[in-house]
């Protein structure tokens, strides 16, 4: 069988869109809402909504789960963390395709139909789109979202629809997989991803990894758009310089496998990223509020970095690795 035929549907291509919630029943809400109003995606589609809290999500999907016309489930995963929610849904599909949507975000009508158009149209096996946060907020003056919005989830990594190659990923909040090649990869490692108040992250990392190691093409979608909530409280420095912090620990072991062989366990990589960033942050000028609070963000992220391999350096030395 030819690469192209392995590409094509044996059945009319269907899609189930699968969104995890844990204690966020007016987000919930406000996501349900905006997939009551999505435009006709051009094939069949479902619904499935994984309750992470059981049974914490029943008020809200019994008020806006009807307006949604298509089929809708509600369904409970009380392991607790994103990664277990996210699997139970990939578990539950009957999609040719497994779209995922995230409770803090709202889909522009057009969504669905732009995320899963590439893969119909055999262009992609994957895909995913552009997360905007909530214009209406009020950002303050030191707020970089360019820089450092990607803490807060802003993903607009090009312009135009393309190709993600090599070390390229997608995010959750609004992505789009072949189910098939999606289980083969084992779908989410919950070692990743939020717990509950707990903050890792990367699990889309890699799981666009191990999908594109499954010859997986994934391709990225600028007009499949949905626009992620902005609280107040994520718009302190306290909470964006925790942000970048756990950021660094989960780099160190999205990459831990490679980073113990190196010399000091990658920290010498942690050394080199922060002089990169410092050189750039010096060229745009580190007097300006905004560069300067950039700066720090770096600063966390790779003494997270530091941290996480000078502890599995100290436990190697005991003998616990």
């Amino acid at each position: 069988m030819s690469e192209r035929s392995e590409r094509t549907p044996s059945r009319d291509p269907s899609v189930t869109v699968v969104l995890p919630t844990f204690r966020r029943p007016e987000s919930l809400a406000a996501a349900l809402r905006g997939l009551s109003r999505l435009d006709d995606p051009g094939l069949p589609w479902d619904l499935i909504v994984v309750d992470n809290d059981p049974p914490g999500a029943e008020p809200a999907f019994a008020a806006h789960g009807t307006s949604i016309p298509t089929r809708t489930r509600l369904v409970a995963e009380p392991r607790p963390g994103v990664a277990h929610a996210r699997n139970r849904g990939i578990a539950e599909s009957t999609g040719w395709v497994t779209a995922m949507i995230d409770d803090d975000v709202v889909p522009e009508p057009g969504w669905l139909r732009e995320l899963v158009a590439p893969i119909v149209a055999g262009r992609a096996d994957g895909t995913g789109g552009r997360v905007v946060l909530d214009p209406r907020v009020r950002r303050p003056r030191w707020f970089d979202e360019a820089g450092i919005g990607g803490y807060l989830a802003s993903f607009a990594p090009a312009i135009e629809e393309r190709d993600i190659d090599g070390r390229g990923y997608l995010l959750t909040a609004s992505m789009a997989l072949r189910t098939d090649l999606l289980r083969e990869t084992g779908g989410f490692d919950a070692a990743l991803g939020p717990v509950g108040a707990a903050y890792l992250a990367n699990e889309d990392v890699l799981l666009c990894r191990r999908f594109m190691a499954r010859g997986g093409r994934l391709r990225y979608v600028p007009a499949a758009v949905v626009v992620h909530e902005l609280p107040p409280d994520r718009l302190r420095m306290r909470h964006l310089l925790r942000r970048a912090y756990q950021q660094g620990r989960s780099d160190w072991l999205v990459d831990r496998d490679t980073l113990i062989t190196r010399p000091l366990c990658g920290a010498g990589r942690a050394a080199a990223y922060l002089g990169h960033e410092t050189r750039r942050r010096a060229g745009e000028g580190l007097t300006r509020p905004e560069v300067a609070f950039h700066e720090l963000t770096d600063v966390a992220r790779t003494a997270a970095a530091f941290v996480s391999a000078g502890r599995f350096m100290v436990e190697r030395a005991r003998g616990r690795r």
